[in-house]
């Protein structure tokens, strides 16, 4: 089997997802190819890939490449984990956005820095889907990248059999286990709503509803983690527990981050994802070398992350439930058909099949429509070269709007689309 990384210098990715791939008896003889734009960049991954595998004992192999359809020749999975523009981007997507008075906490799925990285990210993503639908068609794509449901929605556009990605809905509610005293493993759910912004629908432990007792114990817990209280506000007014961090939230709704006041209010660390992003970057890259070297261990113990899991299920026909991002096509009626949602997917030997969650509760789709539609205006957006739905789009964005007036949505839109010229050359 081979398995090829699109973004294959991302010591975070690749090293996370071989090590759990290794972990499984089915993939030991893997053939792993890893690309980058950037040669350098290649170097340190391949070198902890090769470290691991000597360390096994397996038979698998891996290679590096510059050349991205040599690298997907052939592939029966293709995992992207690509970040266009890198951190000098990432940071003026929040820089800019802020001085104009729009607060962002990551902005990286959401808002104008969320489409931003769309018109940097999407050639690319393009390119790499039609290269699969040649060179790889059989092949599955698994997209880590962000931002998340737009760039599944992009390469869906390409090649149909593509799911993205995240970690959140699979470990956010181990924190709710443990504020309750409950063990994670008895925890059961069912979860669903479009990237970043999903919500528990049941959580329950043993047949009992625990959404009672963790309000009941809202005060006790805010007095730890006043961070939450975002979290818990929106449990109140639209019944769910949202199924991702609390930093995310606050970006993605009009109601905690109007001005500077209101985000100290409810611990909302401005640009967080920025600086916890660049600073994790440098240090995965020296834990990376410690561990070539032999001065770090590498840790063995599988993640929860479901890449290798589901080259697991569709290599061994093992059935497995995961949370994956894909096209809706009536999985949640009340969301438009077009959108890209995030569902339980069953995961064997046929590959990756969403389950049909069918009408979820209209508060929490009411709060996901605004998003929808500007994923869709941004995608045409980008595919069309076409200025004035990158500008519908970013106005379209439920912080903006609570924040920013026309005139100065445009002015901030121009500015950024100033930043990012590099990128829109024929637009």
């Amino acid at each position: 089997m081979k398995v090829t990384f699109i973004g294959g210098g991302s010591a975070k990715f690749v090293s996370g997802l071989v090590r759990d791939m290794f972990s499984f008896e089915s993939l030991h003889d893997v053939k792993i190819c890893l690309m980058d734009i950037n040669a350098e960049r290649l170097i340190r991954p391949e070198k902890l890939v090769q470290k691991m595998i000597g360390d096994l004992h397996l038979p698998a192999t891996v290679c590096s490449t510059t050349d991205q359809r040599e690298a997907i020749y052939g592939a029966d999975f293709v995992v992207i984990t690509i970040m266009v523009g890198g951190f000098k981007h990432y940071e003026s997507d929040g820089l800019i956005p802020l001085k104009y008075g729009v607060q962002p906490t990551v902005g990286d799925t959401v808002g104008p820095g969320a489409v931003m990285r769309m018109i940097r990210t999407g050639p690319s993503l393009v390119e790499i889907g039609r290269n699969v639908a040649e060179l790889a068609p059989d092949a599955w794509i698994f997209n880590y990248s962000n931002p998340m449901a737009m760039a599944t929605w992009m390469l869906l556009n390409q090649h149909d059999k593509t799911v993205g990605l995240c970690h959140s809905i699979q470990s956010e509610y181990v924190q709710l286990a443990r504020f309750l005293n409950i063990p994670s493993d008895e925890v059961r759910y069912t979860a669903g709503g479009i990237n970043h912004i999903d919500f528990y629908i049941t959580l329950t432990h043993q047949g009992r509803d625990l959404y009672p007792q963790l309000l009941q114990r809202k005060e006790e817990i805010l007095a730890k983690h006043p961070s939450l209280r975002v979290k818990f506000e929106l449990l109140e007014a639209i019944g769910g527990w949202p199924a991702e961090g609390e930093m995310h939230q606050n970006e993605y709704y009009p109601w905690f981050n109007k001005n500077p006041a209101m985000a100290e209010e409810y611990a909302a660390e401005i640009m967080w994802g920025f600086h916890v992003d660049k600073k994790g970057n440098g240090e995965r890259d020296q834990i990376a070398d410690e561990q070539i070297s032999g001065i770090r261990k590498i840790d063995y113990a599988r993640s929860h992350e479901y890449g290798a899991y589901m080259f697991d299920s569709i290599l061994t026909h093992t059935p497995r439930v995961i949370y994956g991002n894909v096209r809706n096509h009536g999985l949640i009626e009340n969301l438009p058909t077009q959108a890209v949602v995030e569902v339980p997917c069953l995961v064997d030997a046929r590959g990756v099949q969403p389950c049909r969650l069918g009408r979820i509760p209209m508060a929490q789709a009411a709060v996901m429509a605004p998003h929808c539609a500007l994923h869709e205006m941004a995608t045409e957006g980008v595919m069309a070269r076409d200025v004035t739905l990158v500008r519908q789009a970013i106005q379209a964005d439920p912080l903006t709007g609570a924040v920013l007036t026309l005139p100065l949505i445009r002015q901030m839109t121009d500015e950024l689309l100033v930043e990012n010229s590099d990128y829109m050359k024929g637009w």
